[in-house]
């Protein structure tokens, strides 16, 4: 037992000591949840007397005033407490005041219990009425309107959102912990498809907080360019660069939110300014875990693109790592210096797809060398079929220009040819068998 006494009541209910007292409820009913009655009594008395201090200012601060201390708790601290950790027996004896305290989380365990079984049996409107009961029966409870808040939104009641945000503002007692609420209703909206209201949930942010534009400022721009706004996403992180006073951390994830940005926008004249900025911010980081831990992540990023055969975004990201690792990986080295040949080669084929004056076999051909290997059969299958089958035989049929073709790509796209040089030569033996020499010079004037 004396362990459990000398045990921090903030480390039992899962929290430090600079929790701030409207969360200390919240705090308690995780605790709750973690430590039911009926599987772990003992940790759900620890739970309980651990709330009954810390959820009363005055209690808390003499609690506070003893641990600095390094005393234990006086009788006159703790009688009540132990009683709240006592039999159910024992609990009949206690007076009418100390028995309504006690009755209030007892009645809230027991809709808890409910509602989790409602959610698991997938009934979430049962739950939300259940925690709309809870709501009023703690109405001070931040983890209660969070559980309304998803509820809510798992119902797509933009509605009953909208009123427990309303009641979750007031118990935040700080500007950090408004700006998370904010940016917690802005994402509950963006992840069940409501971006009108995302958009407005961030722009009213920003117009609030405007100092932390470089927090916020991507997450807005995100949405712009998913919502076909180019010109507002890209002016936002403009107006959103984070100043030198800007911490490393949020800086780096300001750089690698730009880059996203235009990522999904396919931007990419305006890339490399920001490249450049970035990689300059870069050379101030000195500490080896952060560095360790960027790299993990452009690599991460790097093979994801990678993986989808999505070369000029792969090249962005395994080119910051290799800048990261100060160009002395040599297994970096090697993955850029290949991404870049499959970037370009990968550019100068889309380029070639909209060729009109190369016979159009060429580009499918040059489709199907590039891809295969790299994505699945039926993605290049698919791509292929595009032509339908008479055009496609018309094509073949006319040997001469298919072979002129190759020609024209060995000297307008010399990259393409060199890459598939024997296959390329050996299919224009194939297309020029019989053809007398002269034949195959003309070939050359042949559009």
């Amino acid at each position: 037992m004396n362990k459990v006494k000398n045990e921090s009541y903030y480390k039992i209910l899962g929290t430090t000591a600079n929790i701030g007292q409207a969360r200390i409820e919240e705090k308690y009913l995780e605790a709750l949840e973690k430590h039911p009655l009926e599987t772990d009594p003992e940790g759900h008395t620890k739970v309980q007397e651990a709330y009954e201090v810390l959820k009363d200012p005055e209690k808390r601060a003499a609690y506070d005033e003893t641990r600095k201390n390094g005393k234990k708790s006086s009788g006159h601290n703790t009688k009540k407490t132990d009683t709240v950790g006592s039999t159910k027996a024992e609990k009949d004896n206690i007076s009418g005041t100390e028995t309504n305290e006690i009755k209030q989380p007892d009645e809230a365990e027991q809709l808890i219990i409910d509602a989790k079984n409602a959610m698991d049996n997938g009934d979430n409107q049962t739950a939300f009425e259940i925690y709309k009961k809870l709501n009023k029966l703690v109405p001070d409870s931040g983890e209660i309107k969070f559980k309304l808040l998803k509820l809510a939104s798992l119902n797509n009641d933009v509605n009953e959102m909208e009123k427990v945000f309303s009641e979750i503002i007031p118990l935040t007692i700080s500007d950090e912990e408004q700006q998370v609420i904010y940016a917690l209703k802005a994402d509950i909206y963006q992840d069940h498809g409501y971006l009108d209201k995302a958009i407005e949930t961030y722009e009213y942010i920003l117009k609030k907080f405007p100092e932390q534009a470089t927090m916020f400022g991507p997450a807005l721009a995100h949405l712009y360019a998913h919502t076909k706004q180019p010109d507002k996403a890209l002016h936002l992180m403009e107006q959103s660069q984070p100043t030198e006073n800007e911490d490393i951390k949020t800086t780096t994830a300001f750089y690698l939110n730009w880059i996203d940005t235009i990522i999904i926008l396919e931007n990419w004249p305006a890339l490399s300014k920001v490249l450049s900025k970035f990689k300059k911010h870069l050379k101030k980081i000195t500490d080896e875990d952060t560095l360790t831990n960027l790299k993990d992540e452009l690599m991460e990023q790097y093979m994801y693109f990678h993986k989808g055969a999505l070369f000029q975004e792969a090249e962005i990201y395994i080119g910051l790592a290799d800048t990261v690792t100060n160009k002395n990986d040599n297994d970096i080295k090697q993955a850029y210096n290949e991404t870049k040949k499959q970037a370009r080669l990968q550019k100068e084929i889309n380029k070639l797809s909209r060729e009109i004056n190369i016979h159009q076999l060429i580009y499918y051909k040059a489709y199907e060398w590039f891809y295969t290997g790299k994505v699945a059969a039926a993605r290049v299958i698919a791509v292929i079929n595009e032509l339908p089958t008479y055009i496609r035989q018309q094509l073949e049929d006319d040997k001469e220009s298919y072979a002129a073709g190759i020609l024209q790509l060995k000297k307008k796209y010399p990259f393409i040819y060199k890459t598939y040089q024997n296959q390329w030569d050996s299919l224009f033996e194939q297309l020029t068998v019989g053809l007398s020499r002269e034949e195959r010079r003309n070939l050359r004037k042949k559009k």
